[in-house]
């Protein structure tokens, strides 16, 4: 008997040690086993065609980056359509480091349409502040002004997560929620990076997972 209750008892804990629990509000409330993956680049290579070499809008990679040079006099988008369900919980997350332009211009994420559509853009600057902004037709709503954070890295790499659980939108910066708010259904599903005017960007990595519950 003393030794069913013992397995029985390191049975239960072991359930118990592997039952990840979701707290979305929380960056380390999504554990890595609670993810699957729909779309990974590190950049070892070109096998989702970034490379362009044509000015003024120039992507190369090298060591393990994409550098993003937009030479244009005002922002310019790229990214790839992804096959997903954006109705289904899901993490969207890259990490960015300026190089060079004016520090007081915003570079980030967009996810939604690529071009002529709707979109949100999540951006910071080397200024240490962040925005959020949804794009509709011609018109720019302003989710979160320009605000200061102090976690922002001027200098070097920032980590921009959008995370999309239930019934709301979870924004990440450095692994530090900045904002949530209700879910929308997203215009489009294309996901990528919008540059600065006369701006360098370097990527380490973009990525998008669903959540598992």
């Amino acid at each position: 008997m003393k030794k069913i209750t013992i397995i029985s008892t390191i049975l239960f804990l072991s359930v118990v040690g592997f039952s990840q629990d979701v707290m979305p509000d929380t960056y380390d409330g999504v554990a890595q086993s609670n993810k699957q993956k729909i779309f990974i680049d590190n950049f070892d290579d070109n096998r989702y065609y970034w490379i362009k070499e044509s000015s003024p809008n120039t992507h190369r990679i090298a060591d393990g980056y994409l550098f993003f040079a937009n030479d244009f006099g005002f922002p310019f988008i790229d990214g790839k359509p992804i096959n997903f369900d954006a109705n289904k919980n899901f993490e969207f997350e890259a990490k960015i480091k300026f190089v060079s332009g004016d520090v007081e211009d915003f570079n980030g994420l967009f996810i939604g349409q690529l071009i002529f559509g709707d979109k949100y853009f999540y951006g910071f600057s080397s200024m240490g502040k962040y925005k959020i902004e949804k794009e509709t037709g011609l018109q720019t709503e302003t989710i979160v002004p320009e605000t200061a954070l102090s976690s922002i890295n001027k200098t070097a790499e920032n980590t921009l997560t959008i995370r999309k659980y239930g019934d709301k939108y979870y924004f990440f910066l450095n692994k530090t929620l900045i904002h949530e708010m209700p879910y929308e259904t997203l215009p489009g599903n294309y996901i990528g990076f919008n540059v600065s005017k006369k701006t360098l960007i370097r990527v380490n990595y973009i990525r998008l997972h669903y959540i598992k519950d």
